[in-house]
């Protein structure tokens, strides 16, 4: 056997080389925030939102940041209730509501030329807003709608009133034909004989003339003074409705003395009875259409 081998030493133990000893690594404790809080704040609804880790910290931490933002610097307390007065004033000092309802500014509203009969009261309207606290930009916007829903009702009101007077008198003209102008004309004459001023005369033709039944009525009574039924108020019509038409025709038809029938008659009144017939005859024809 080769020198360098070591000599075999029967029943001898194999050597072993030891092994150092296995040692845990240490165990980080769970980050826990809410540990550190009483636990009236744990236990409020508001804390239960978060969890209690490095996620709900921050979450928590941002929603107190944005509270900040949203409340500003200036911390005004609310009113207890409504008799709490100065509570209620310091309030709408903070929102800009003016001391007095002047301080609001409204503005005159935009008026078409049609439209500058009517008139806002802003005044008044300034004063009801401010009672119930309302801010400038509130207030104006407030003052706005009103307005413009005012002028949007009177508008519609005109356009129909019109359309309405626009449809009777389209009826009367064609139930009286040439004689309508004569008609109004001689009421609205009776109207100026007897008012005490042009503010009635033009309040009453204004009245009368808003339906069918005025205009008629305000015609009859033309009709009356110029047939001179009713006091010294002497006017000759000069244009008839066709059923007045229709009448004078009948009435020479049975006046043998008229010049119309008359063969005594000169050529002369017999030809102006000829034009006249014919004209009683057009009014009636174009009463019937």
């Amino acid at each position: 056997m080769p020198d360098n081998l070591d000599p075999v030493v029967d029943n001898q133990d194999p050597v072993v080389d030891p092994v150092a000893p296995v040692t845990p690594a240490p165990v980080s404790p769970a980050f826990s925030w809410k540990s550190n809080l009483p636990p009236d704040y744990v236990n409020s609804p508001t804390m239960q939102k978060f969890t209690d880790d490095k996620d709900g910290l921050s979450k928590a931490i941002e929603s107190h940041l944005n509270l900040e933002k949203l409340l500003g610097h200036t911390k005004v307390p609310l009113p207890k209730d409504d008799k709490d007065i100065a509570g209620i004033q310091a309030f709408n000092k903070a929102l800009g509501v003016p001391d007095k309802p002047e301080g609001y500014g409204l503005k005159d509203p935009t008026m078409p030329e049609s439209m500058k009969s009517m008139t806002f009261d802003k005044k008044t309207f300034s004063e009801v807003i401010h009672k119930f606290g309302l801010t400038p930009k509130q207030a104006n916007g407030l003052w706005q709608a009103y307005t413009d829903m005012s002028m949007q009702s009177y508008n519609k009101y005109v356009t129909e009133n019109n359309k309405q007077l626009g449809d009777m008198v389209s009826g009367l003209r064609q139930e009286w034909g040439d004689a309508y102008d004569s008609n109004v004309e001689l009421g609205q004459m009776v109207i100026n004989k007897f008012s005490d001023s042009q503010e009635m005369n033009d309040f009453i033709t204004a009245s009368l003339l808003k339906t069918p039944q005025g205009v008629k009525f305000l015609a009859k009574v033309g009709g009356q003074f110029a047939e001179n039924k009713i006091g010294d108020f002497k006017y000759s019509r000069f244009a008839l409705t066709p059923d007045q038409a229709k009448q004078e025709i009948d009435k020479i038809m049975n006046d043998t003395n008229h010049p119309y029938l008359n063969p005594k008659a000169t050529n002369e009144e017999h030809d102006r009875a000829v034009e006249y017939m014919n004209t009683l005859h057009s009014i009636v024809s174009k009463g019937s259409k």
